[in-house]
């Protein structure tokens, strides 16, 4: 066996390329030392195997780290590794990550793309969600376990079976609906844009009446307090304070946020609407939902309806007009005179999160930020 181990602050980093067994365990006894290490990763991208020794000196190491307070990962965990750990009760102490499956998209068939990836057909009964360059592995593993709970929770989603891997990329494979792009049906029947809005306030109120598991899905609003400060490259401290009293104005609850749930995101089949794109699912209330939207309708000079949709950006605007009237009939009008009132903001919103994890969108979206919606805040 062969062990790489890298260090960075208190974080040890050891990569295995070999059987870990009785043999080689004293080789990795030797590499751990913890003194001053908090968080360990183990990478098994190159281990096949390992024996009940291997196992006791992992949990040596895990004993040790939780005395101290620190953490244990062990990432690129393979199918015959994580059947091990399952089957010895280790995976229940020891949090893993399993090696994604590698794909190619040689002849796969290209079906569409969005601002953070593209999907393709593998075969009749499956396509893959790819996430572009940068998007890292847990994004995926997130969206998959994500998609599986809310379609037990009876929330009308295609199945999600695997994640996988494309080179350096991510993605998840759902099931291959027979079904067409909600977006598509508006943009070939714009002059029913009404009706579209409805079927778009039905779908979202449903995912808003549906209670969100504390422990699966998590707290929208404390997320944000932390993406606001992450924007202090481009914001001053009092206008991250002023962002920062805005989102504590937003009310807490507990039911499903989708937080990308517009109409490219939606397929149409047999006449029913079926969400896709799961990876956002968080806890809180539905005004998050609503910035998302007017993020991607209410802003036509930004274009966005165009890039992520493909449905003018004037008509993407009255799509909106159309979904507020009906998803808001039987709120109370302070509710909808919140969001008027707070619409800039709850628009920022998006487009703060998405600076968190795509940065080669950085200095668009702080533009868009800064110059567009801050001022339309105040």
């Amino acid at each position: 066996m062969q062990i790489d181990a890298r260090r960075t602050n208190d974080t040890l980093t050891l990569a295995l390329a070999g059987r870990l067994d009785i043999t080689t365990v004293p080789l990795l006894e030797r590499e751990l030392g913890l003194d001053g290490v908090r968080h360990l990763v183990l990478d098994f991208d190159a281990c096949p195997y390992i024996s009940s020794a291997g196992l006791r000196e992992l949990l040596r190491a895990q004993k040790r780290l939780s005395t101290a307070g620190g953490t244990m990962l062990l990432t690129n965990v393979s199918r015959e590794v994580q059947d091990v750990l399952d089957m010895t009760g280790f995976s229940t102490i020891i949090p893993t990550r399993r090696k994604a499956r590698e794909i190619s998209l040689d002849g796969r068939e290209f079906l569409s793309a969005g601002v953070c990836g593209e999907c393709y057909r593998l075969d009749q009964e499956t396509i893959v969600k790819l996430y572009n360059e940068g998007v890292e592995l847990h994004i995926a593993e997130k969206e998959k376990e994500f998609a599986k709970a809310a379609f037990l929770l009876g929330i009308p989603t295609a199945i999600s079976y695997d994640v996988v891997a494309c080179g350096s990329r991510s993605g998840v494979v759902y099931e291959m609906l027979d079904a067409t792009l909600f977006s598509a049906v508006i943009r070939n029947d714009l002059e029913n844009l009404e009706h579209h809005a409805q079927t778009l306030a039905e779908i979202t109120r449903t995912v808003h009446a549906t209670p969100a598991d504390r422990d699966v899905f998590p707290d929208i609003k404390k997320n944000f307090r932390g993406y606001i400060d992450q924007m202090d490259f481009f914001l001053s401290t009092e206008e991250i304070a002023f962002l920062q009293a805005k989102l504590e104005e937003i009310p807490d609850a507990d039911t499903l946020v989708h937080f990308d749930l517009h109409t490219s995101n939606i397929m149409i089949r047999g006449g029913e609407p079926v969400i896709i794109d799961m990876g956002d699912l968080s806890r809180g209330h539905y005004m998050f939902d609503m910035g998302l939207l007017a993020t991607i309708y209410g802003y036509p000079e930004t274009g966005i309806s165009e890039l992520a949709t493909k449905i003018p950006s004037a008509d993407g605007a009255r799509l909106l007009e159309h979904f507020l009237k009906h998803y808001f009939a039987d709120k109370p009008d302070a509710d909808y005179q919140y969001f008027l009132r707070n619409k800039a903001f709850l628009a920022s919103l998006r487009l703060i999160y998405t600076v968190t994890f795509l940065p080669k969108l950085r200095e668009q979206l702080a533009t868009t930020i800064k110059d567009l919606l801050l001022p339309q805040m105040r």
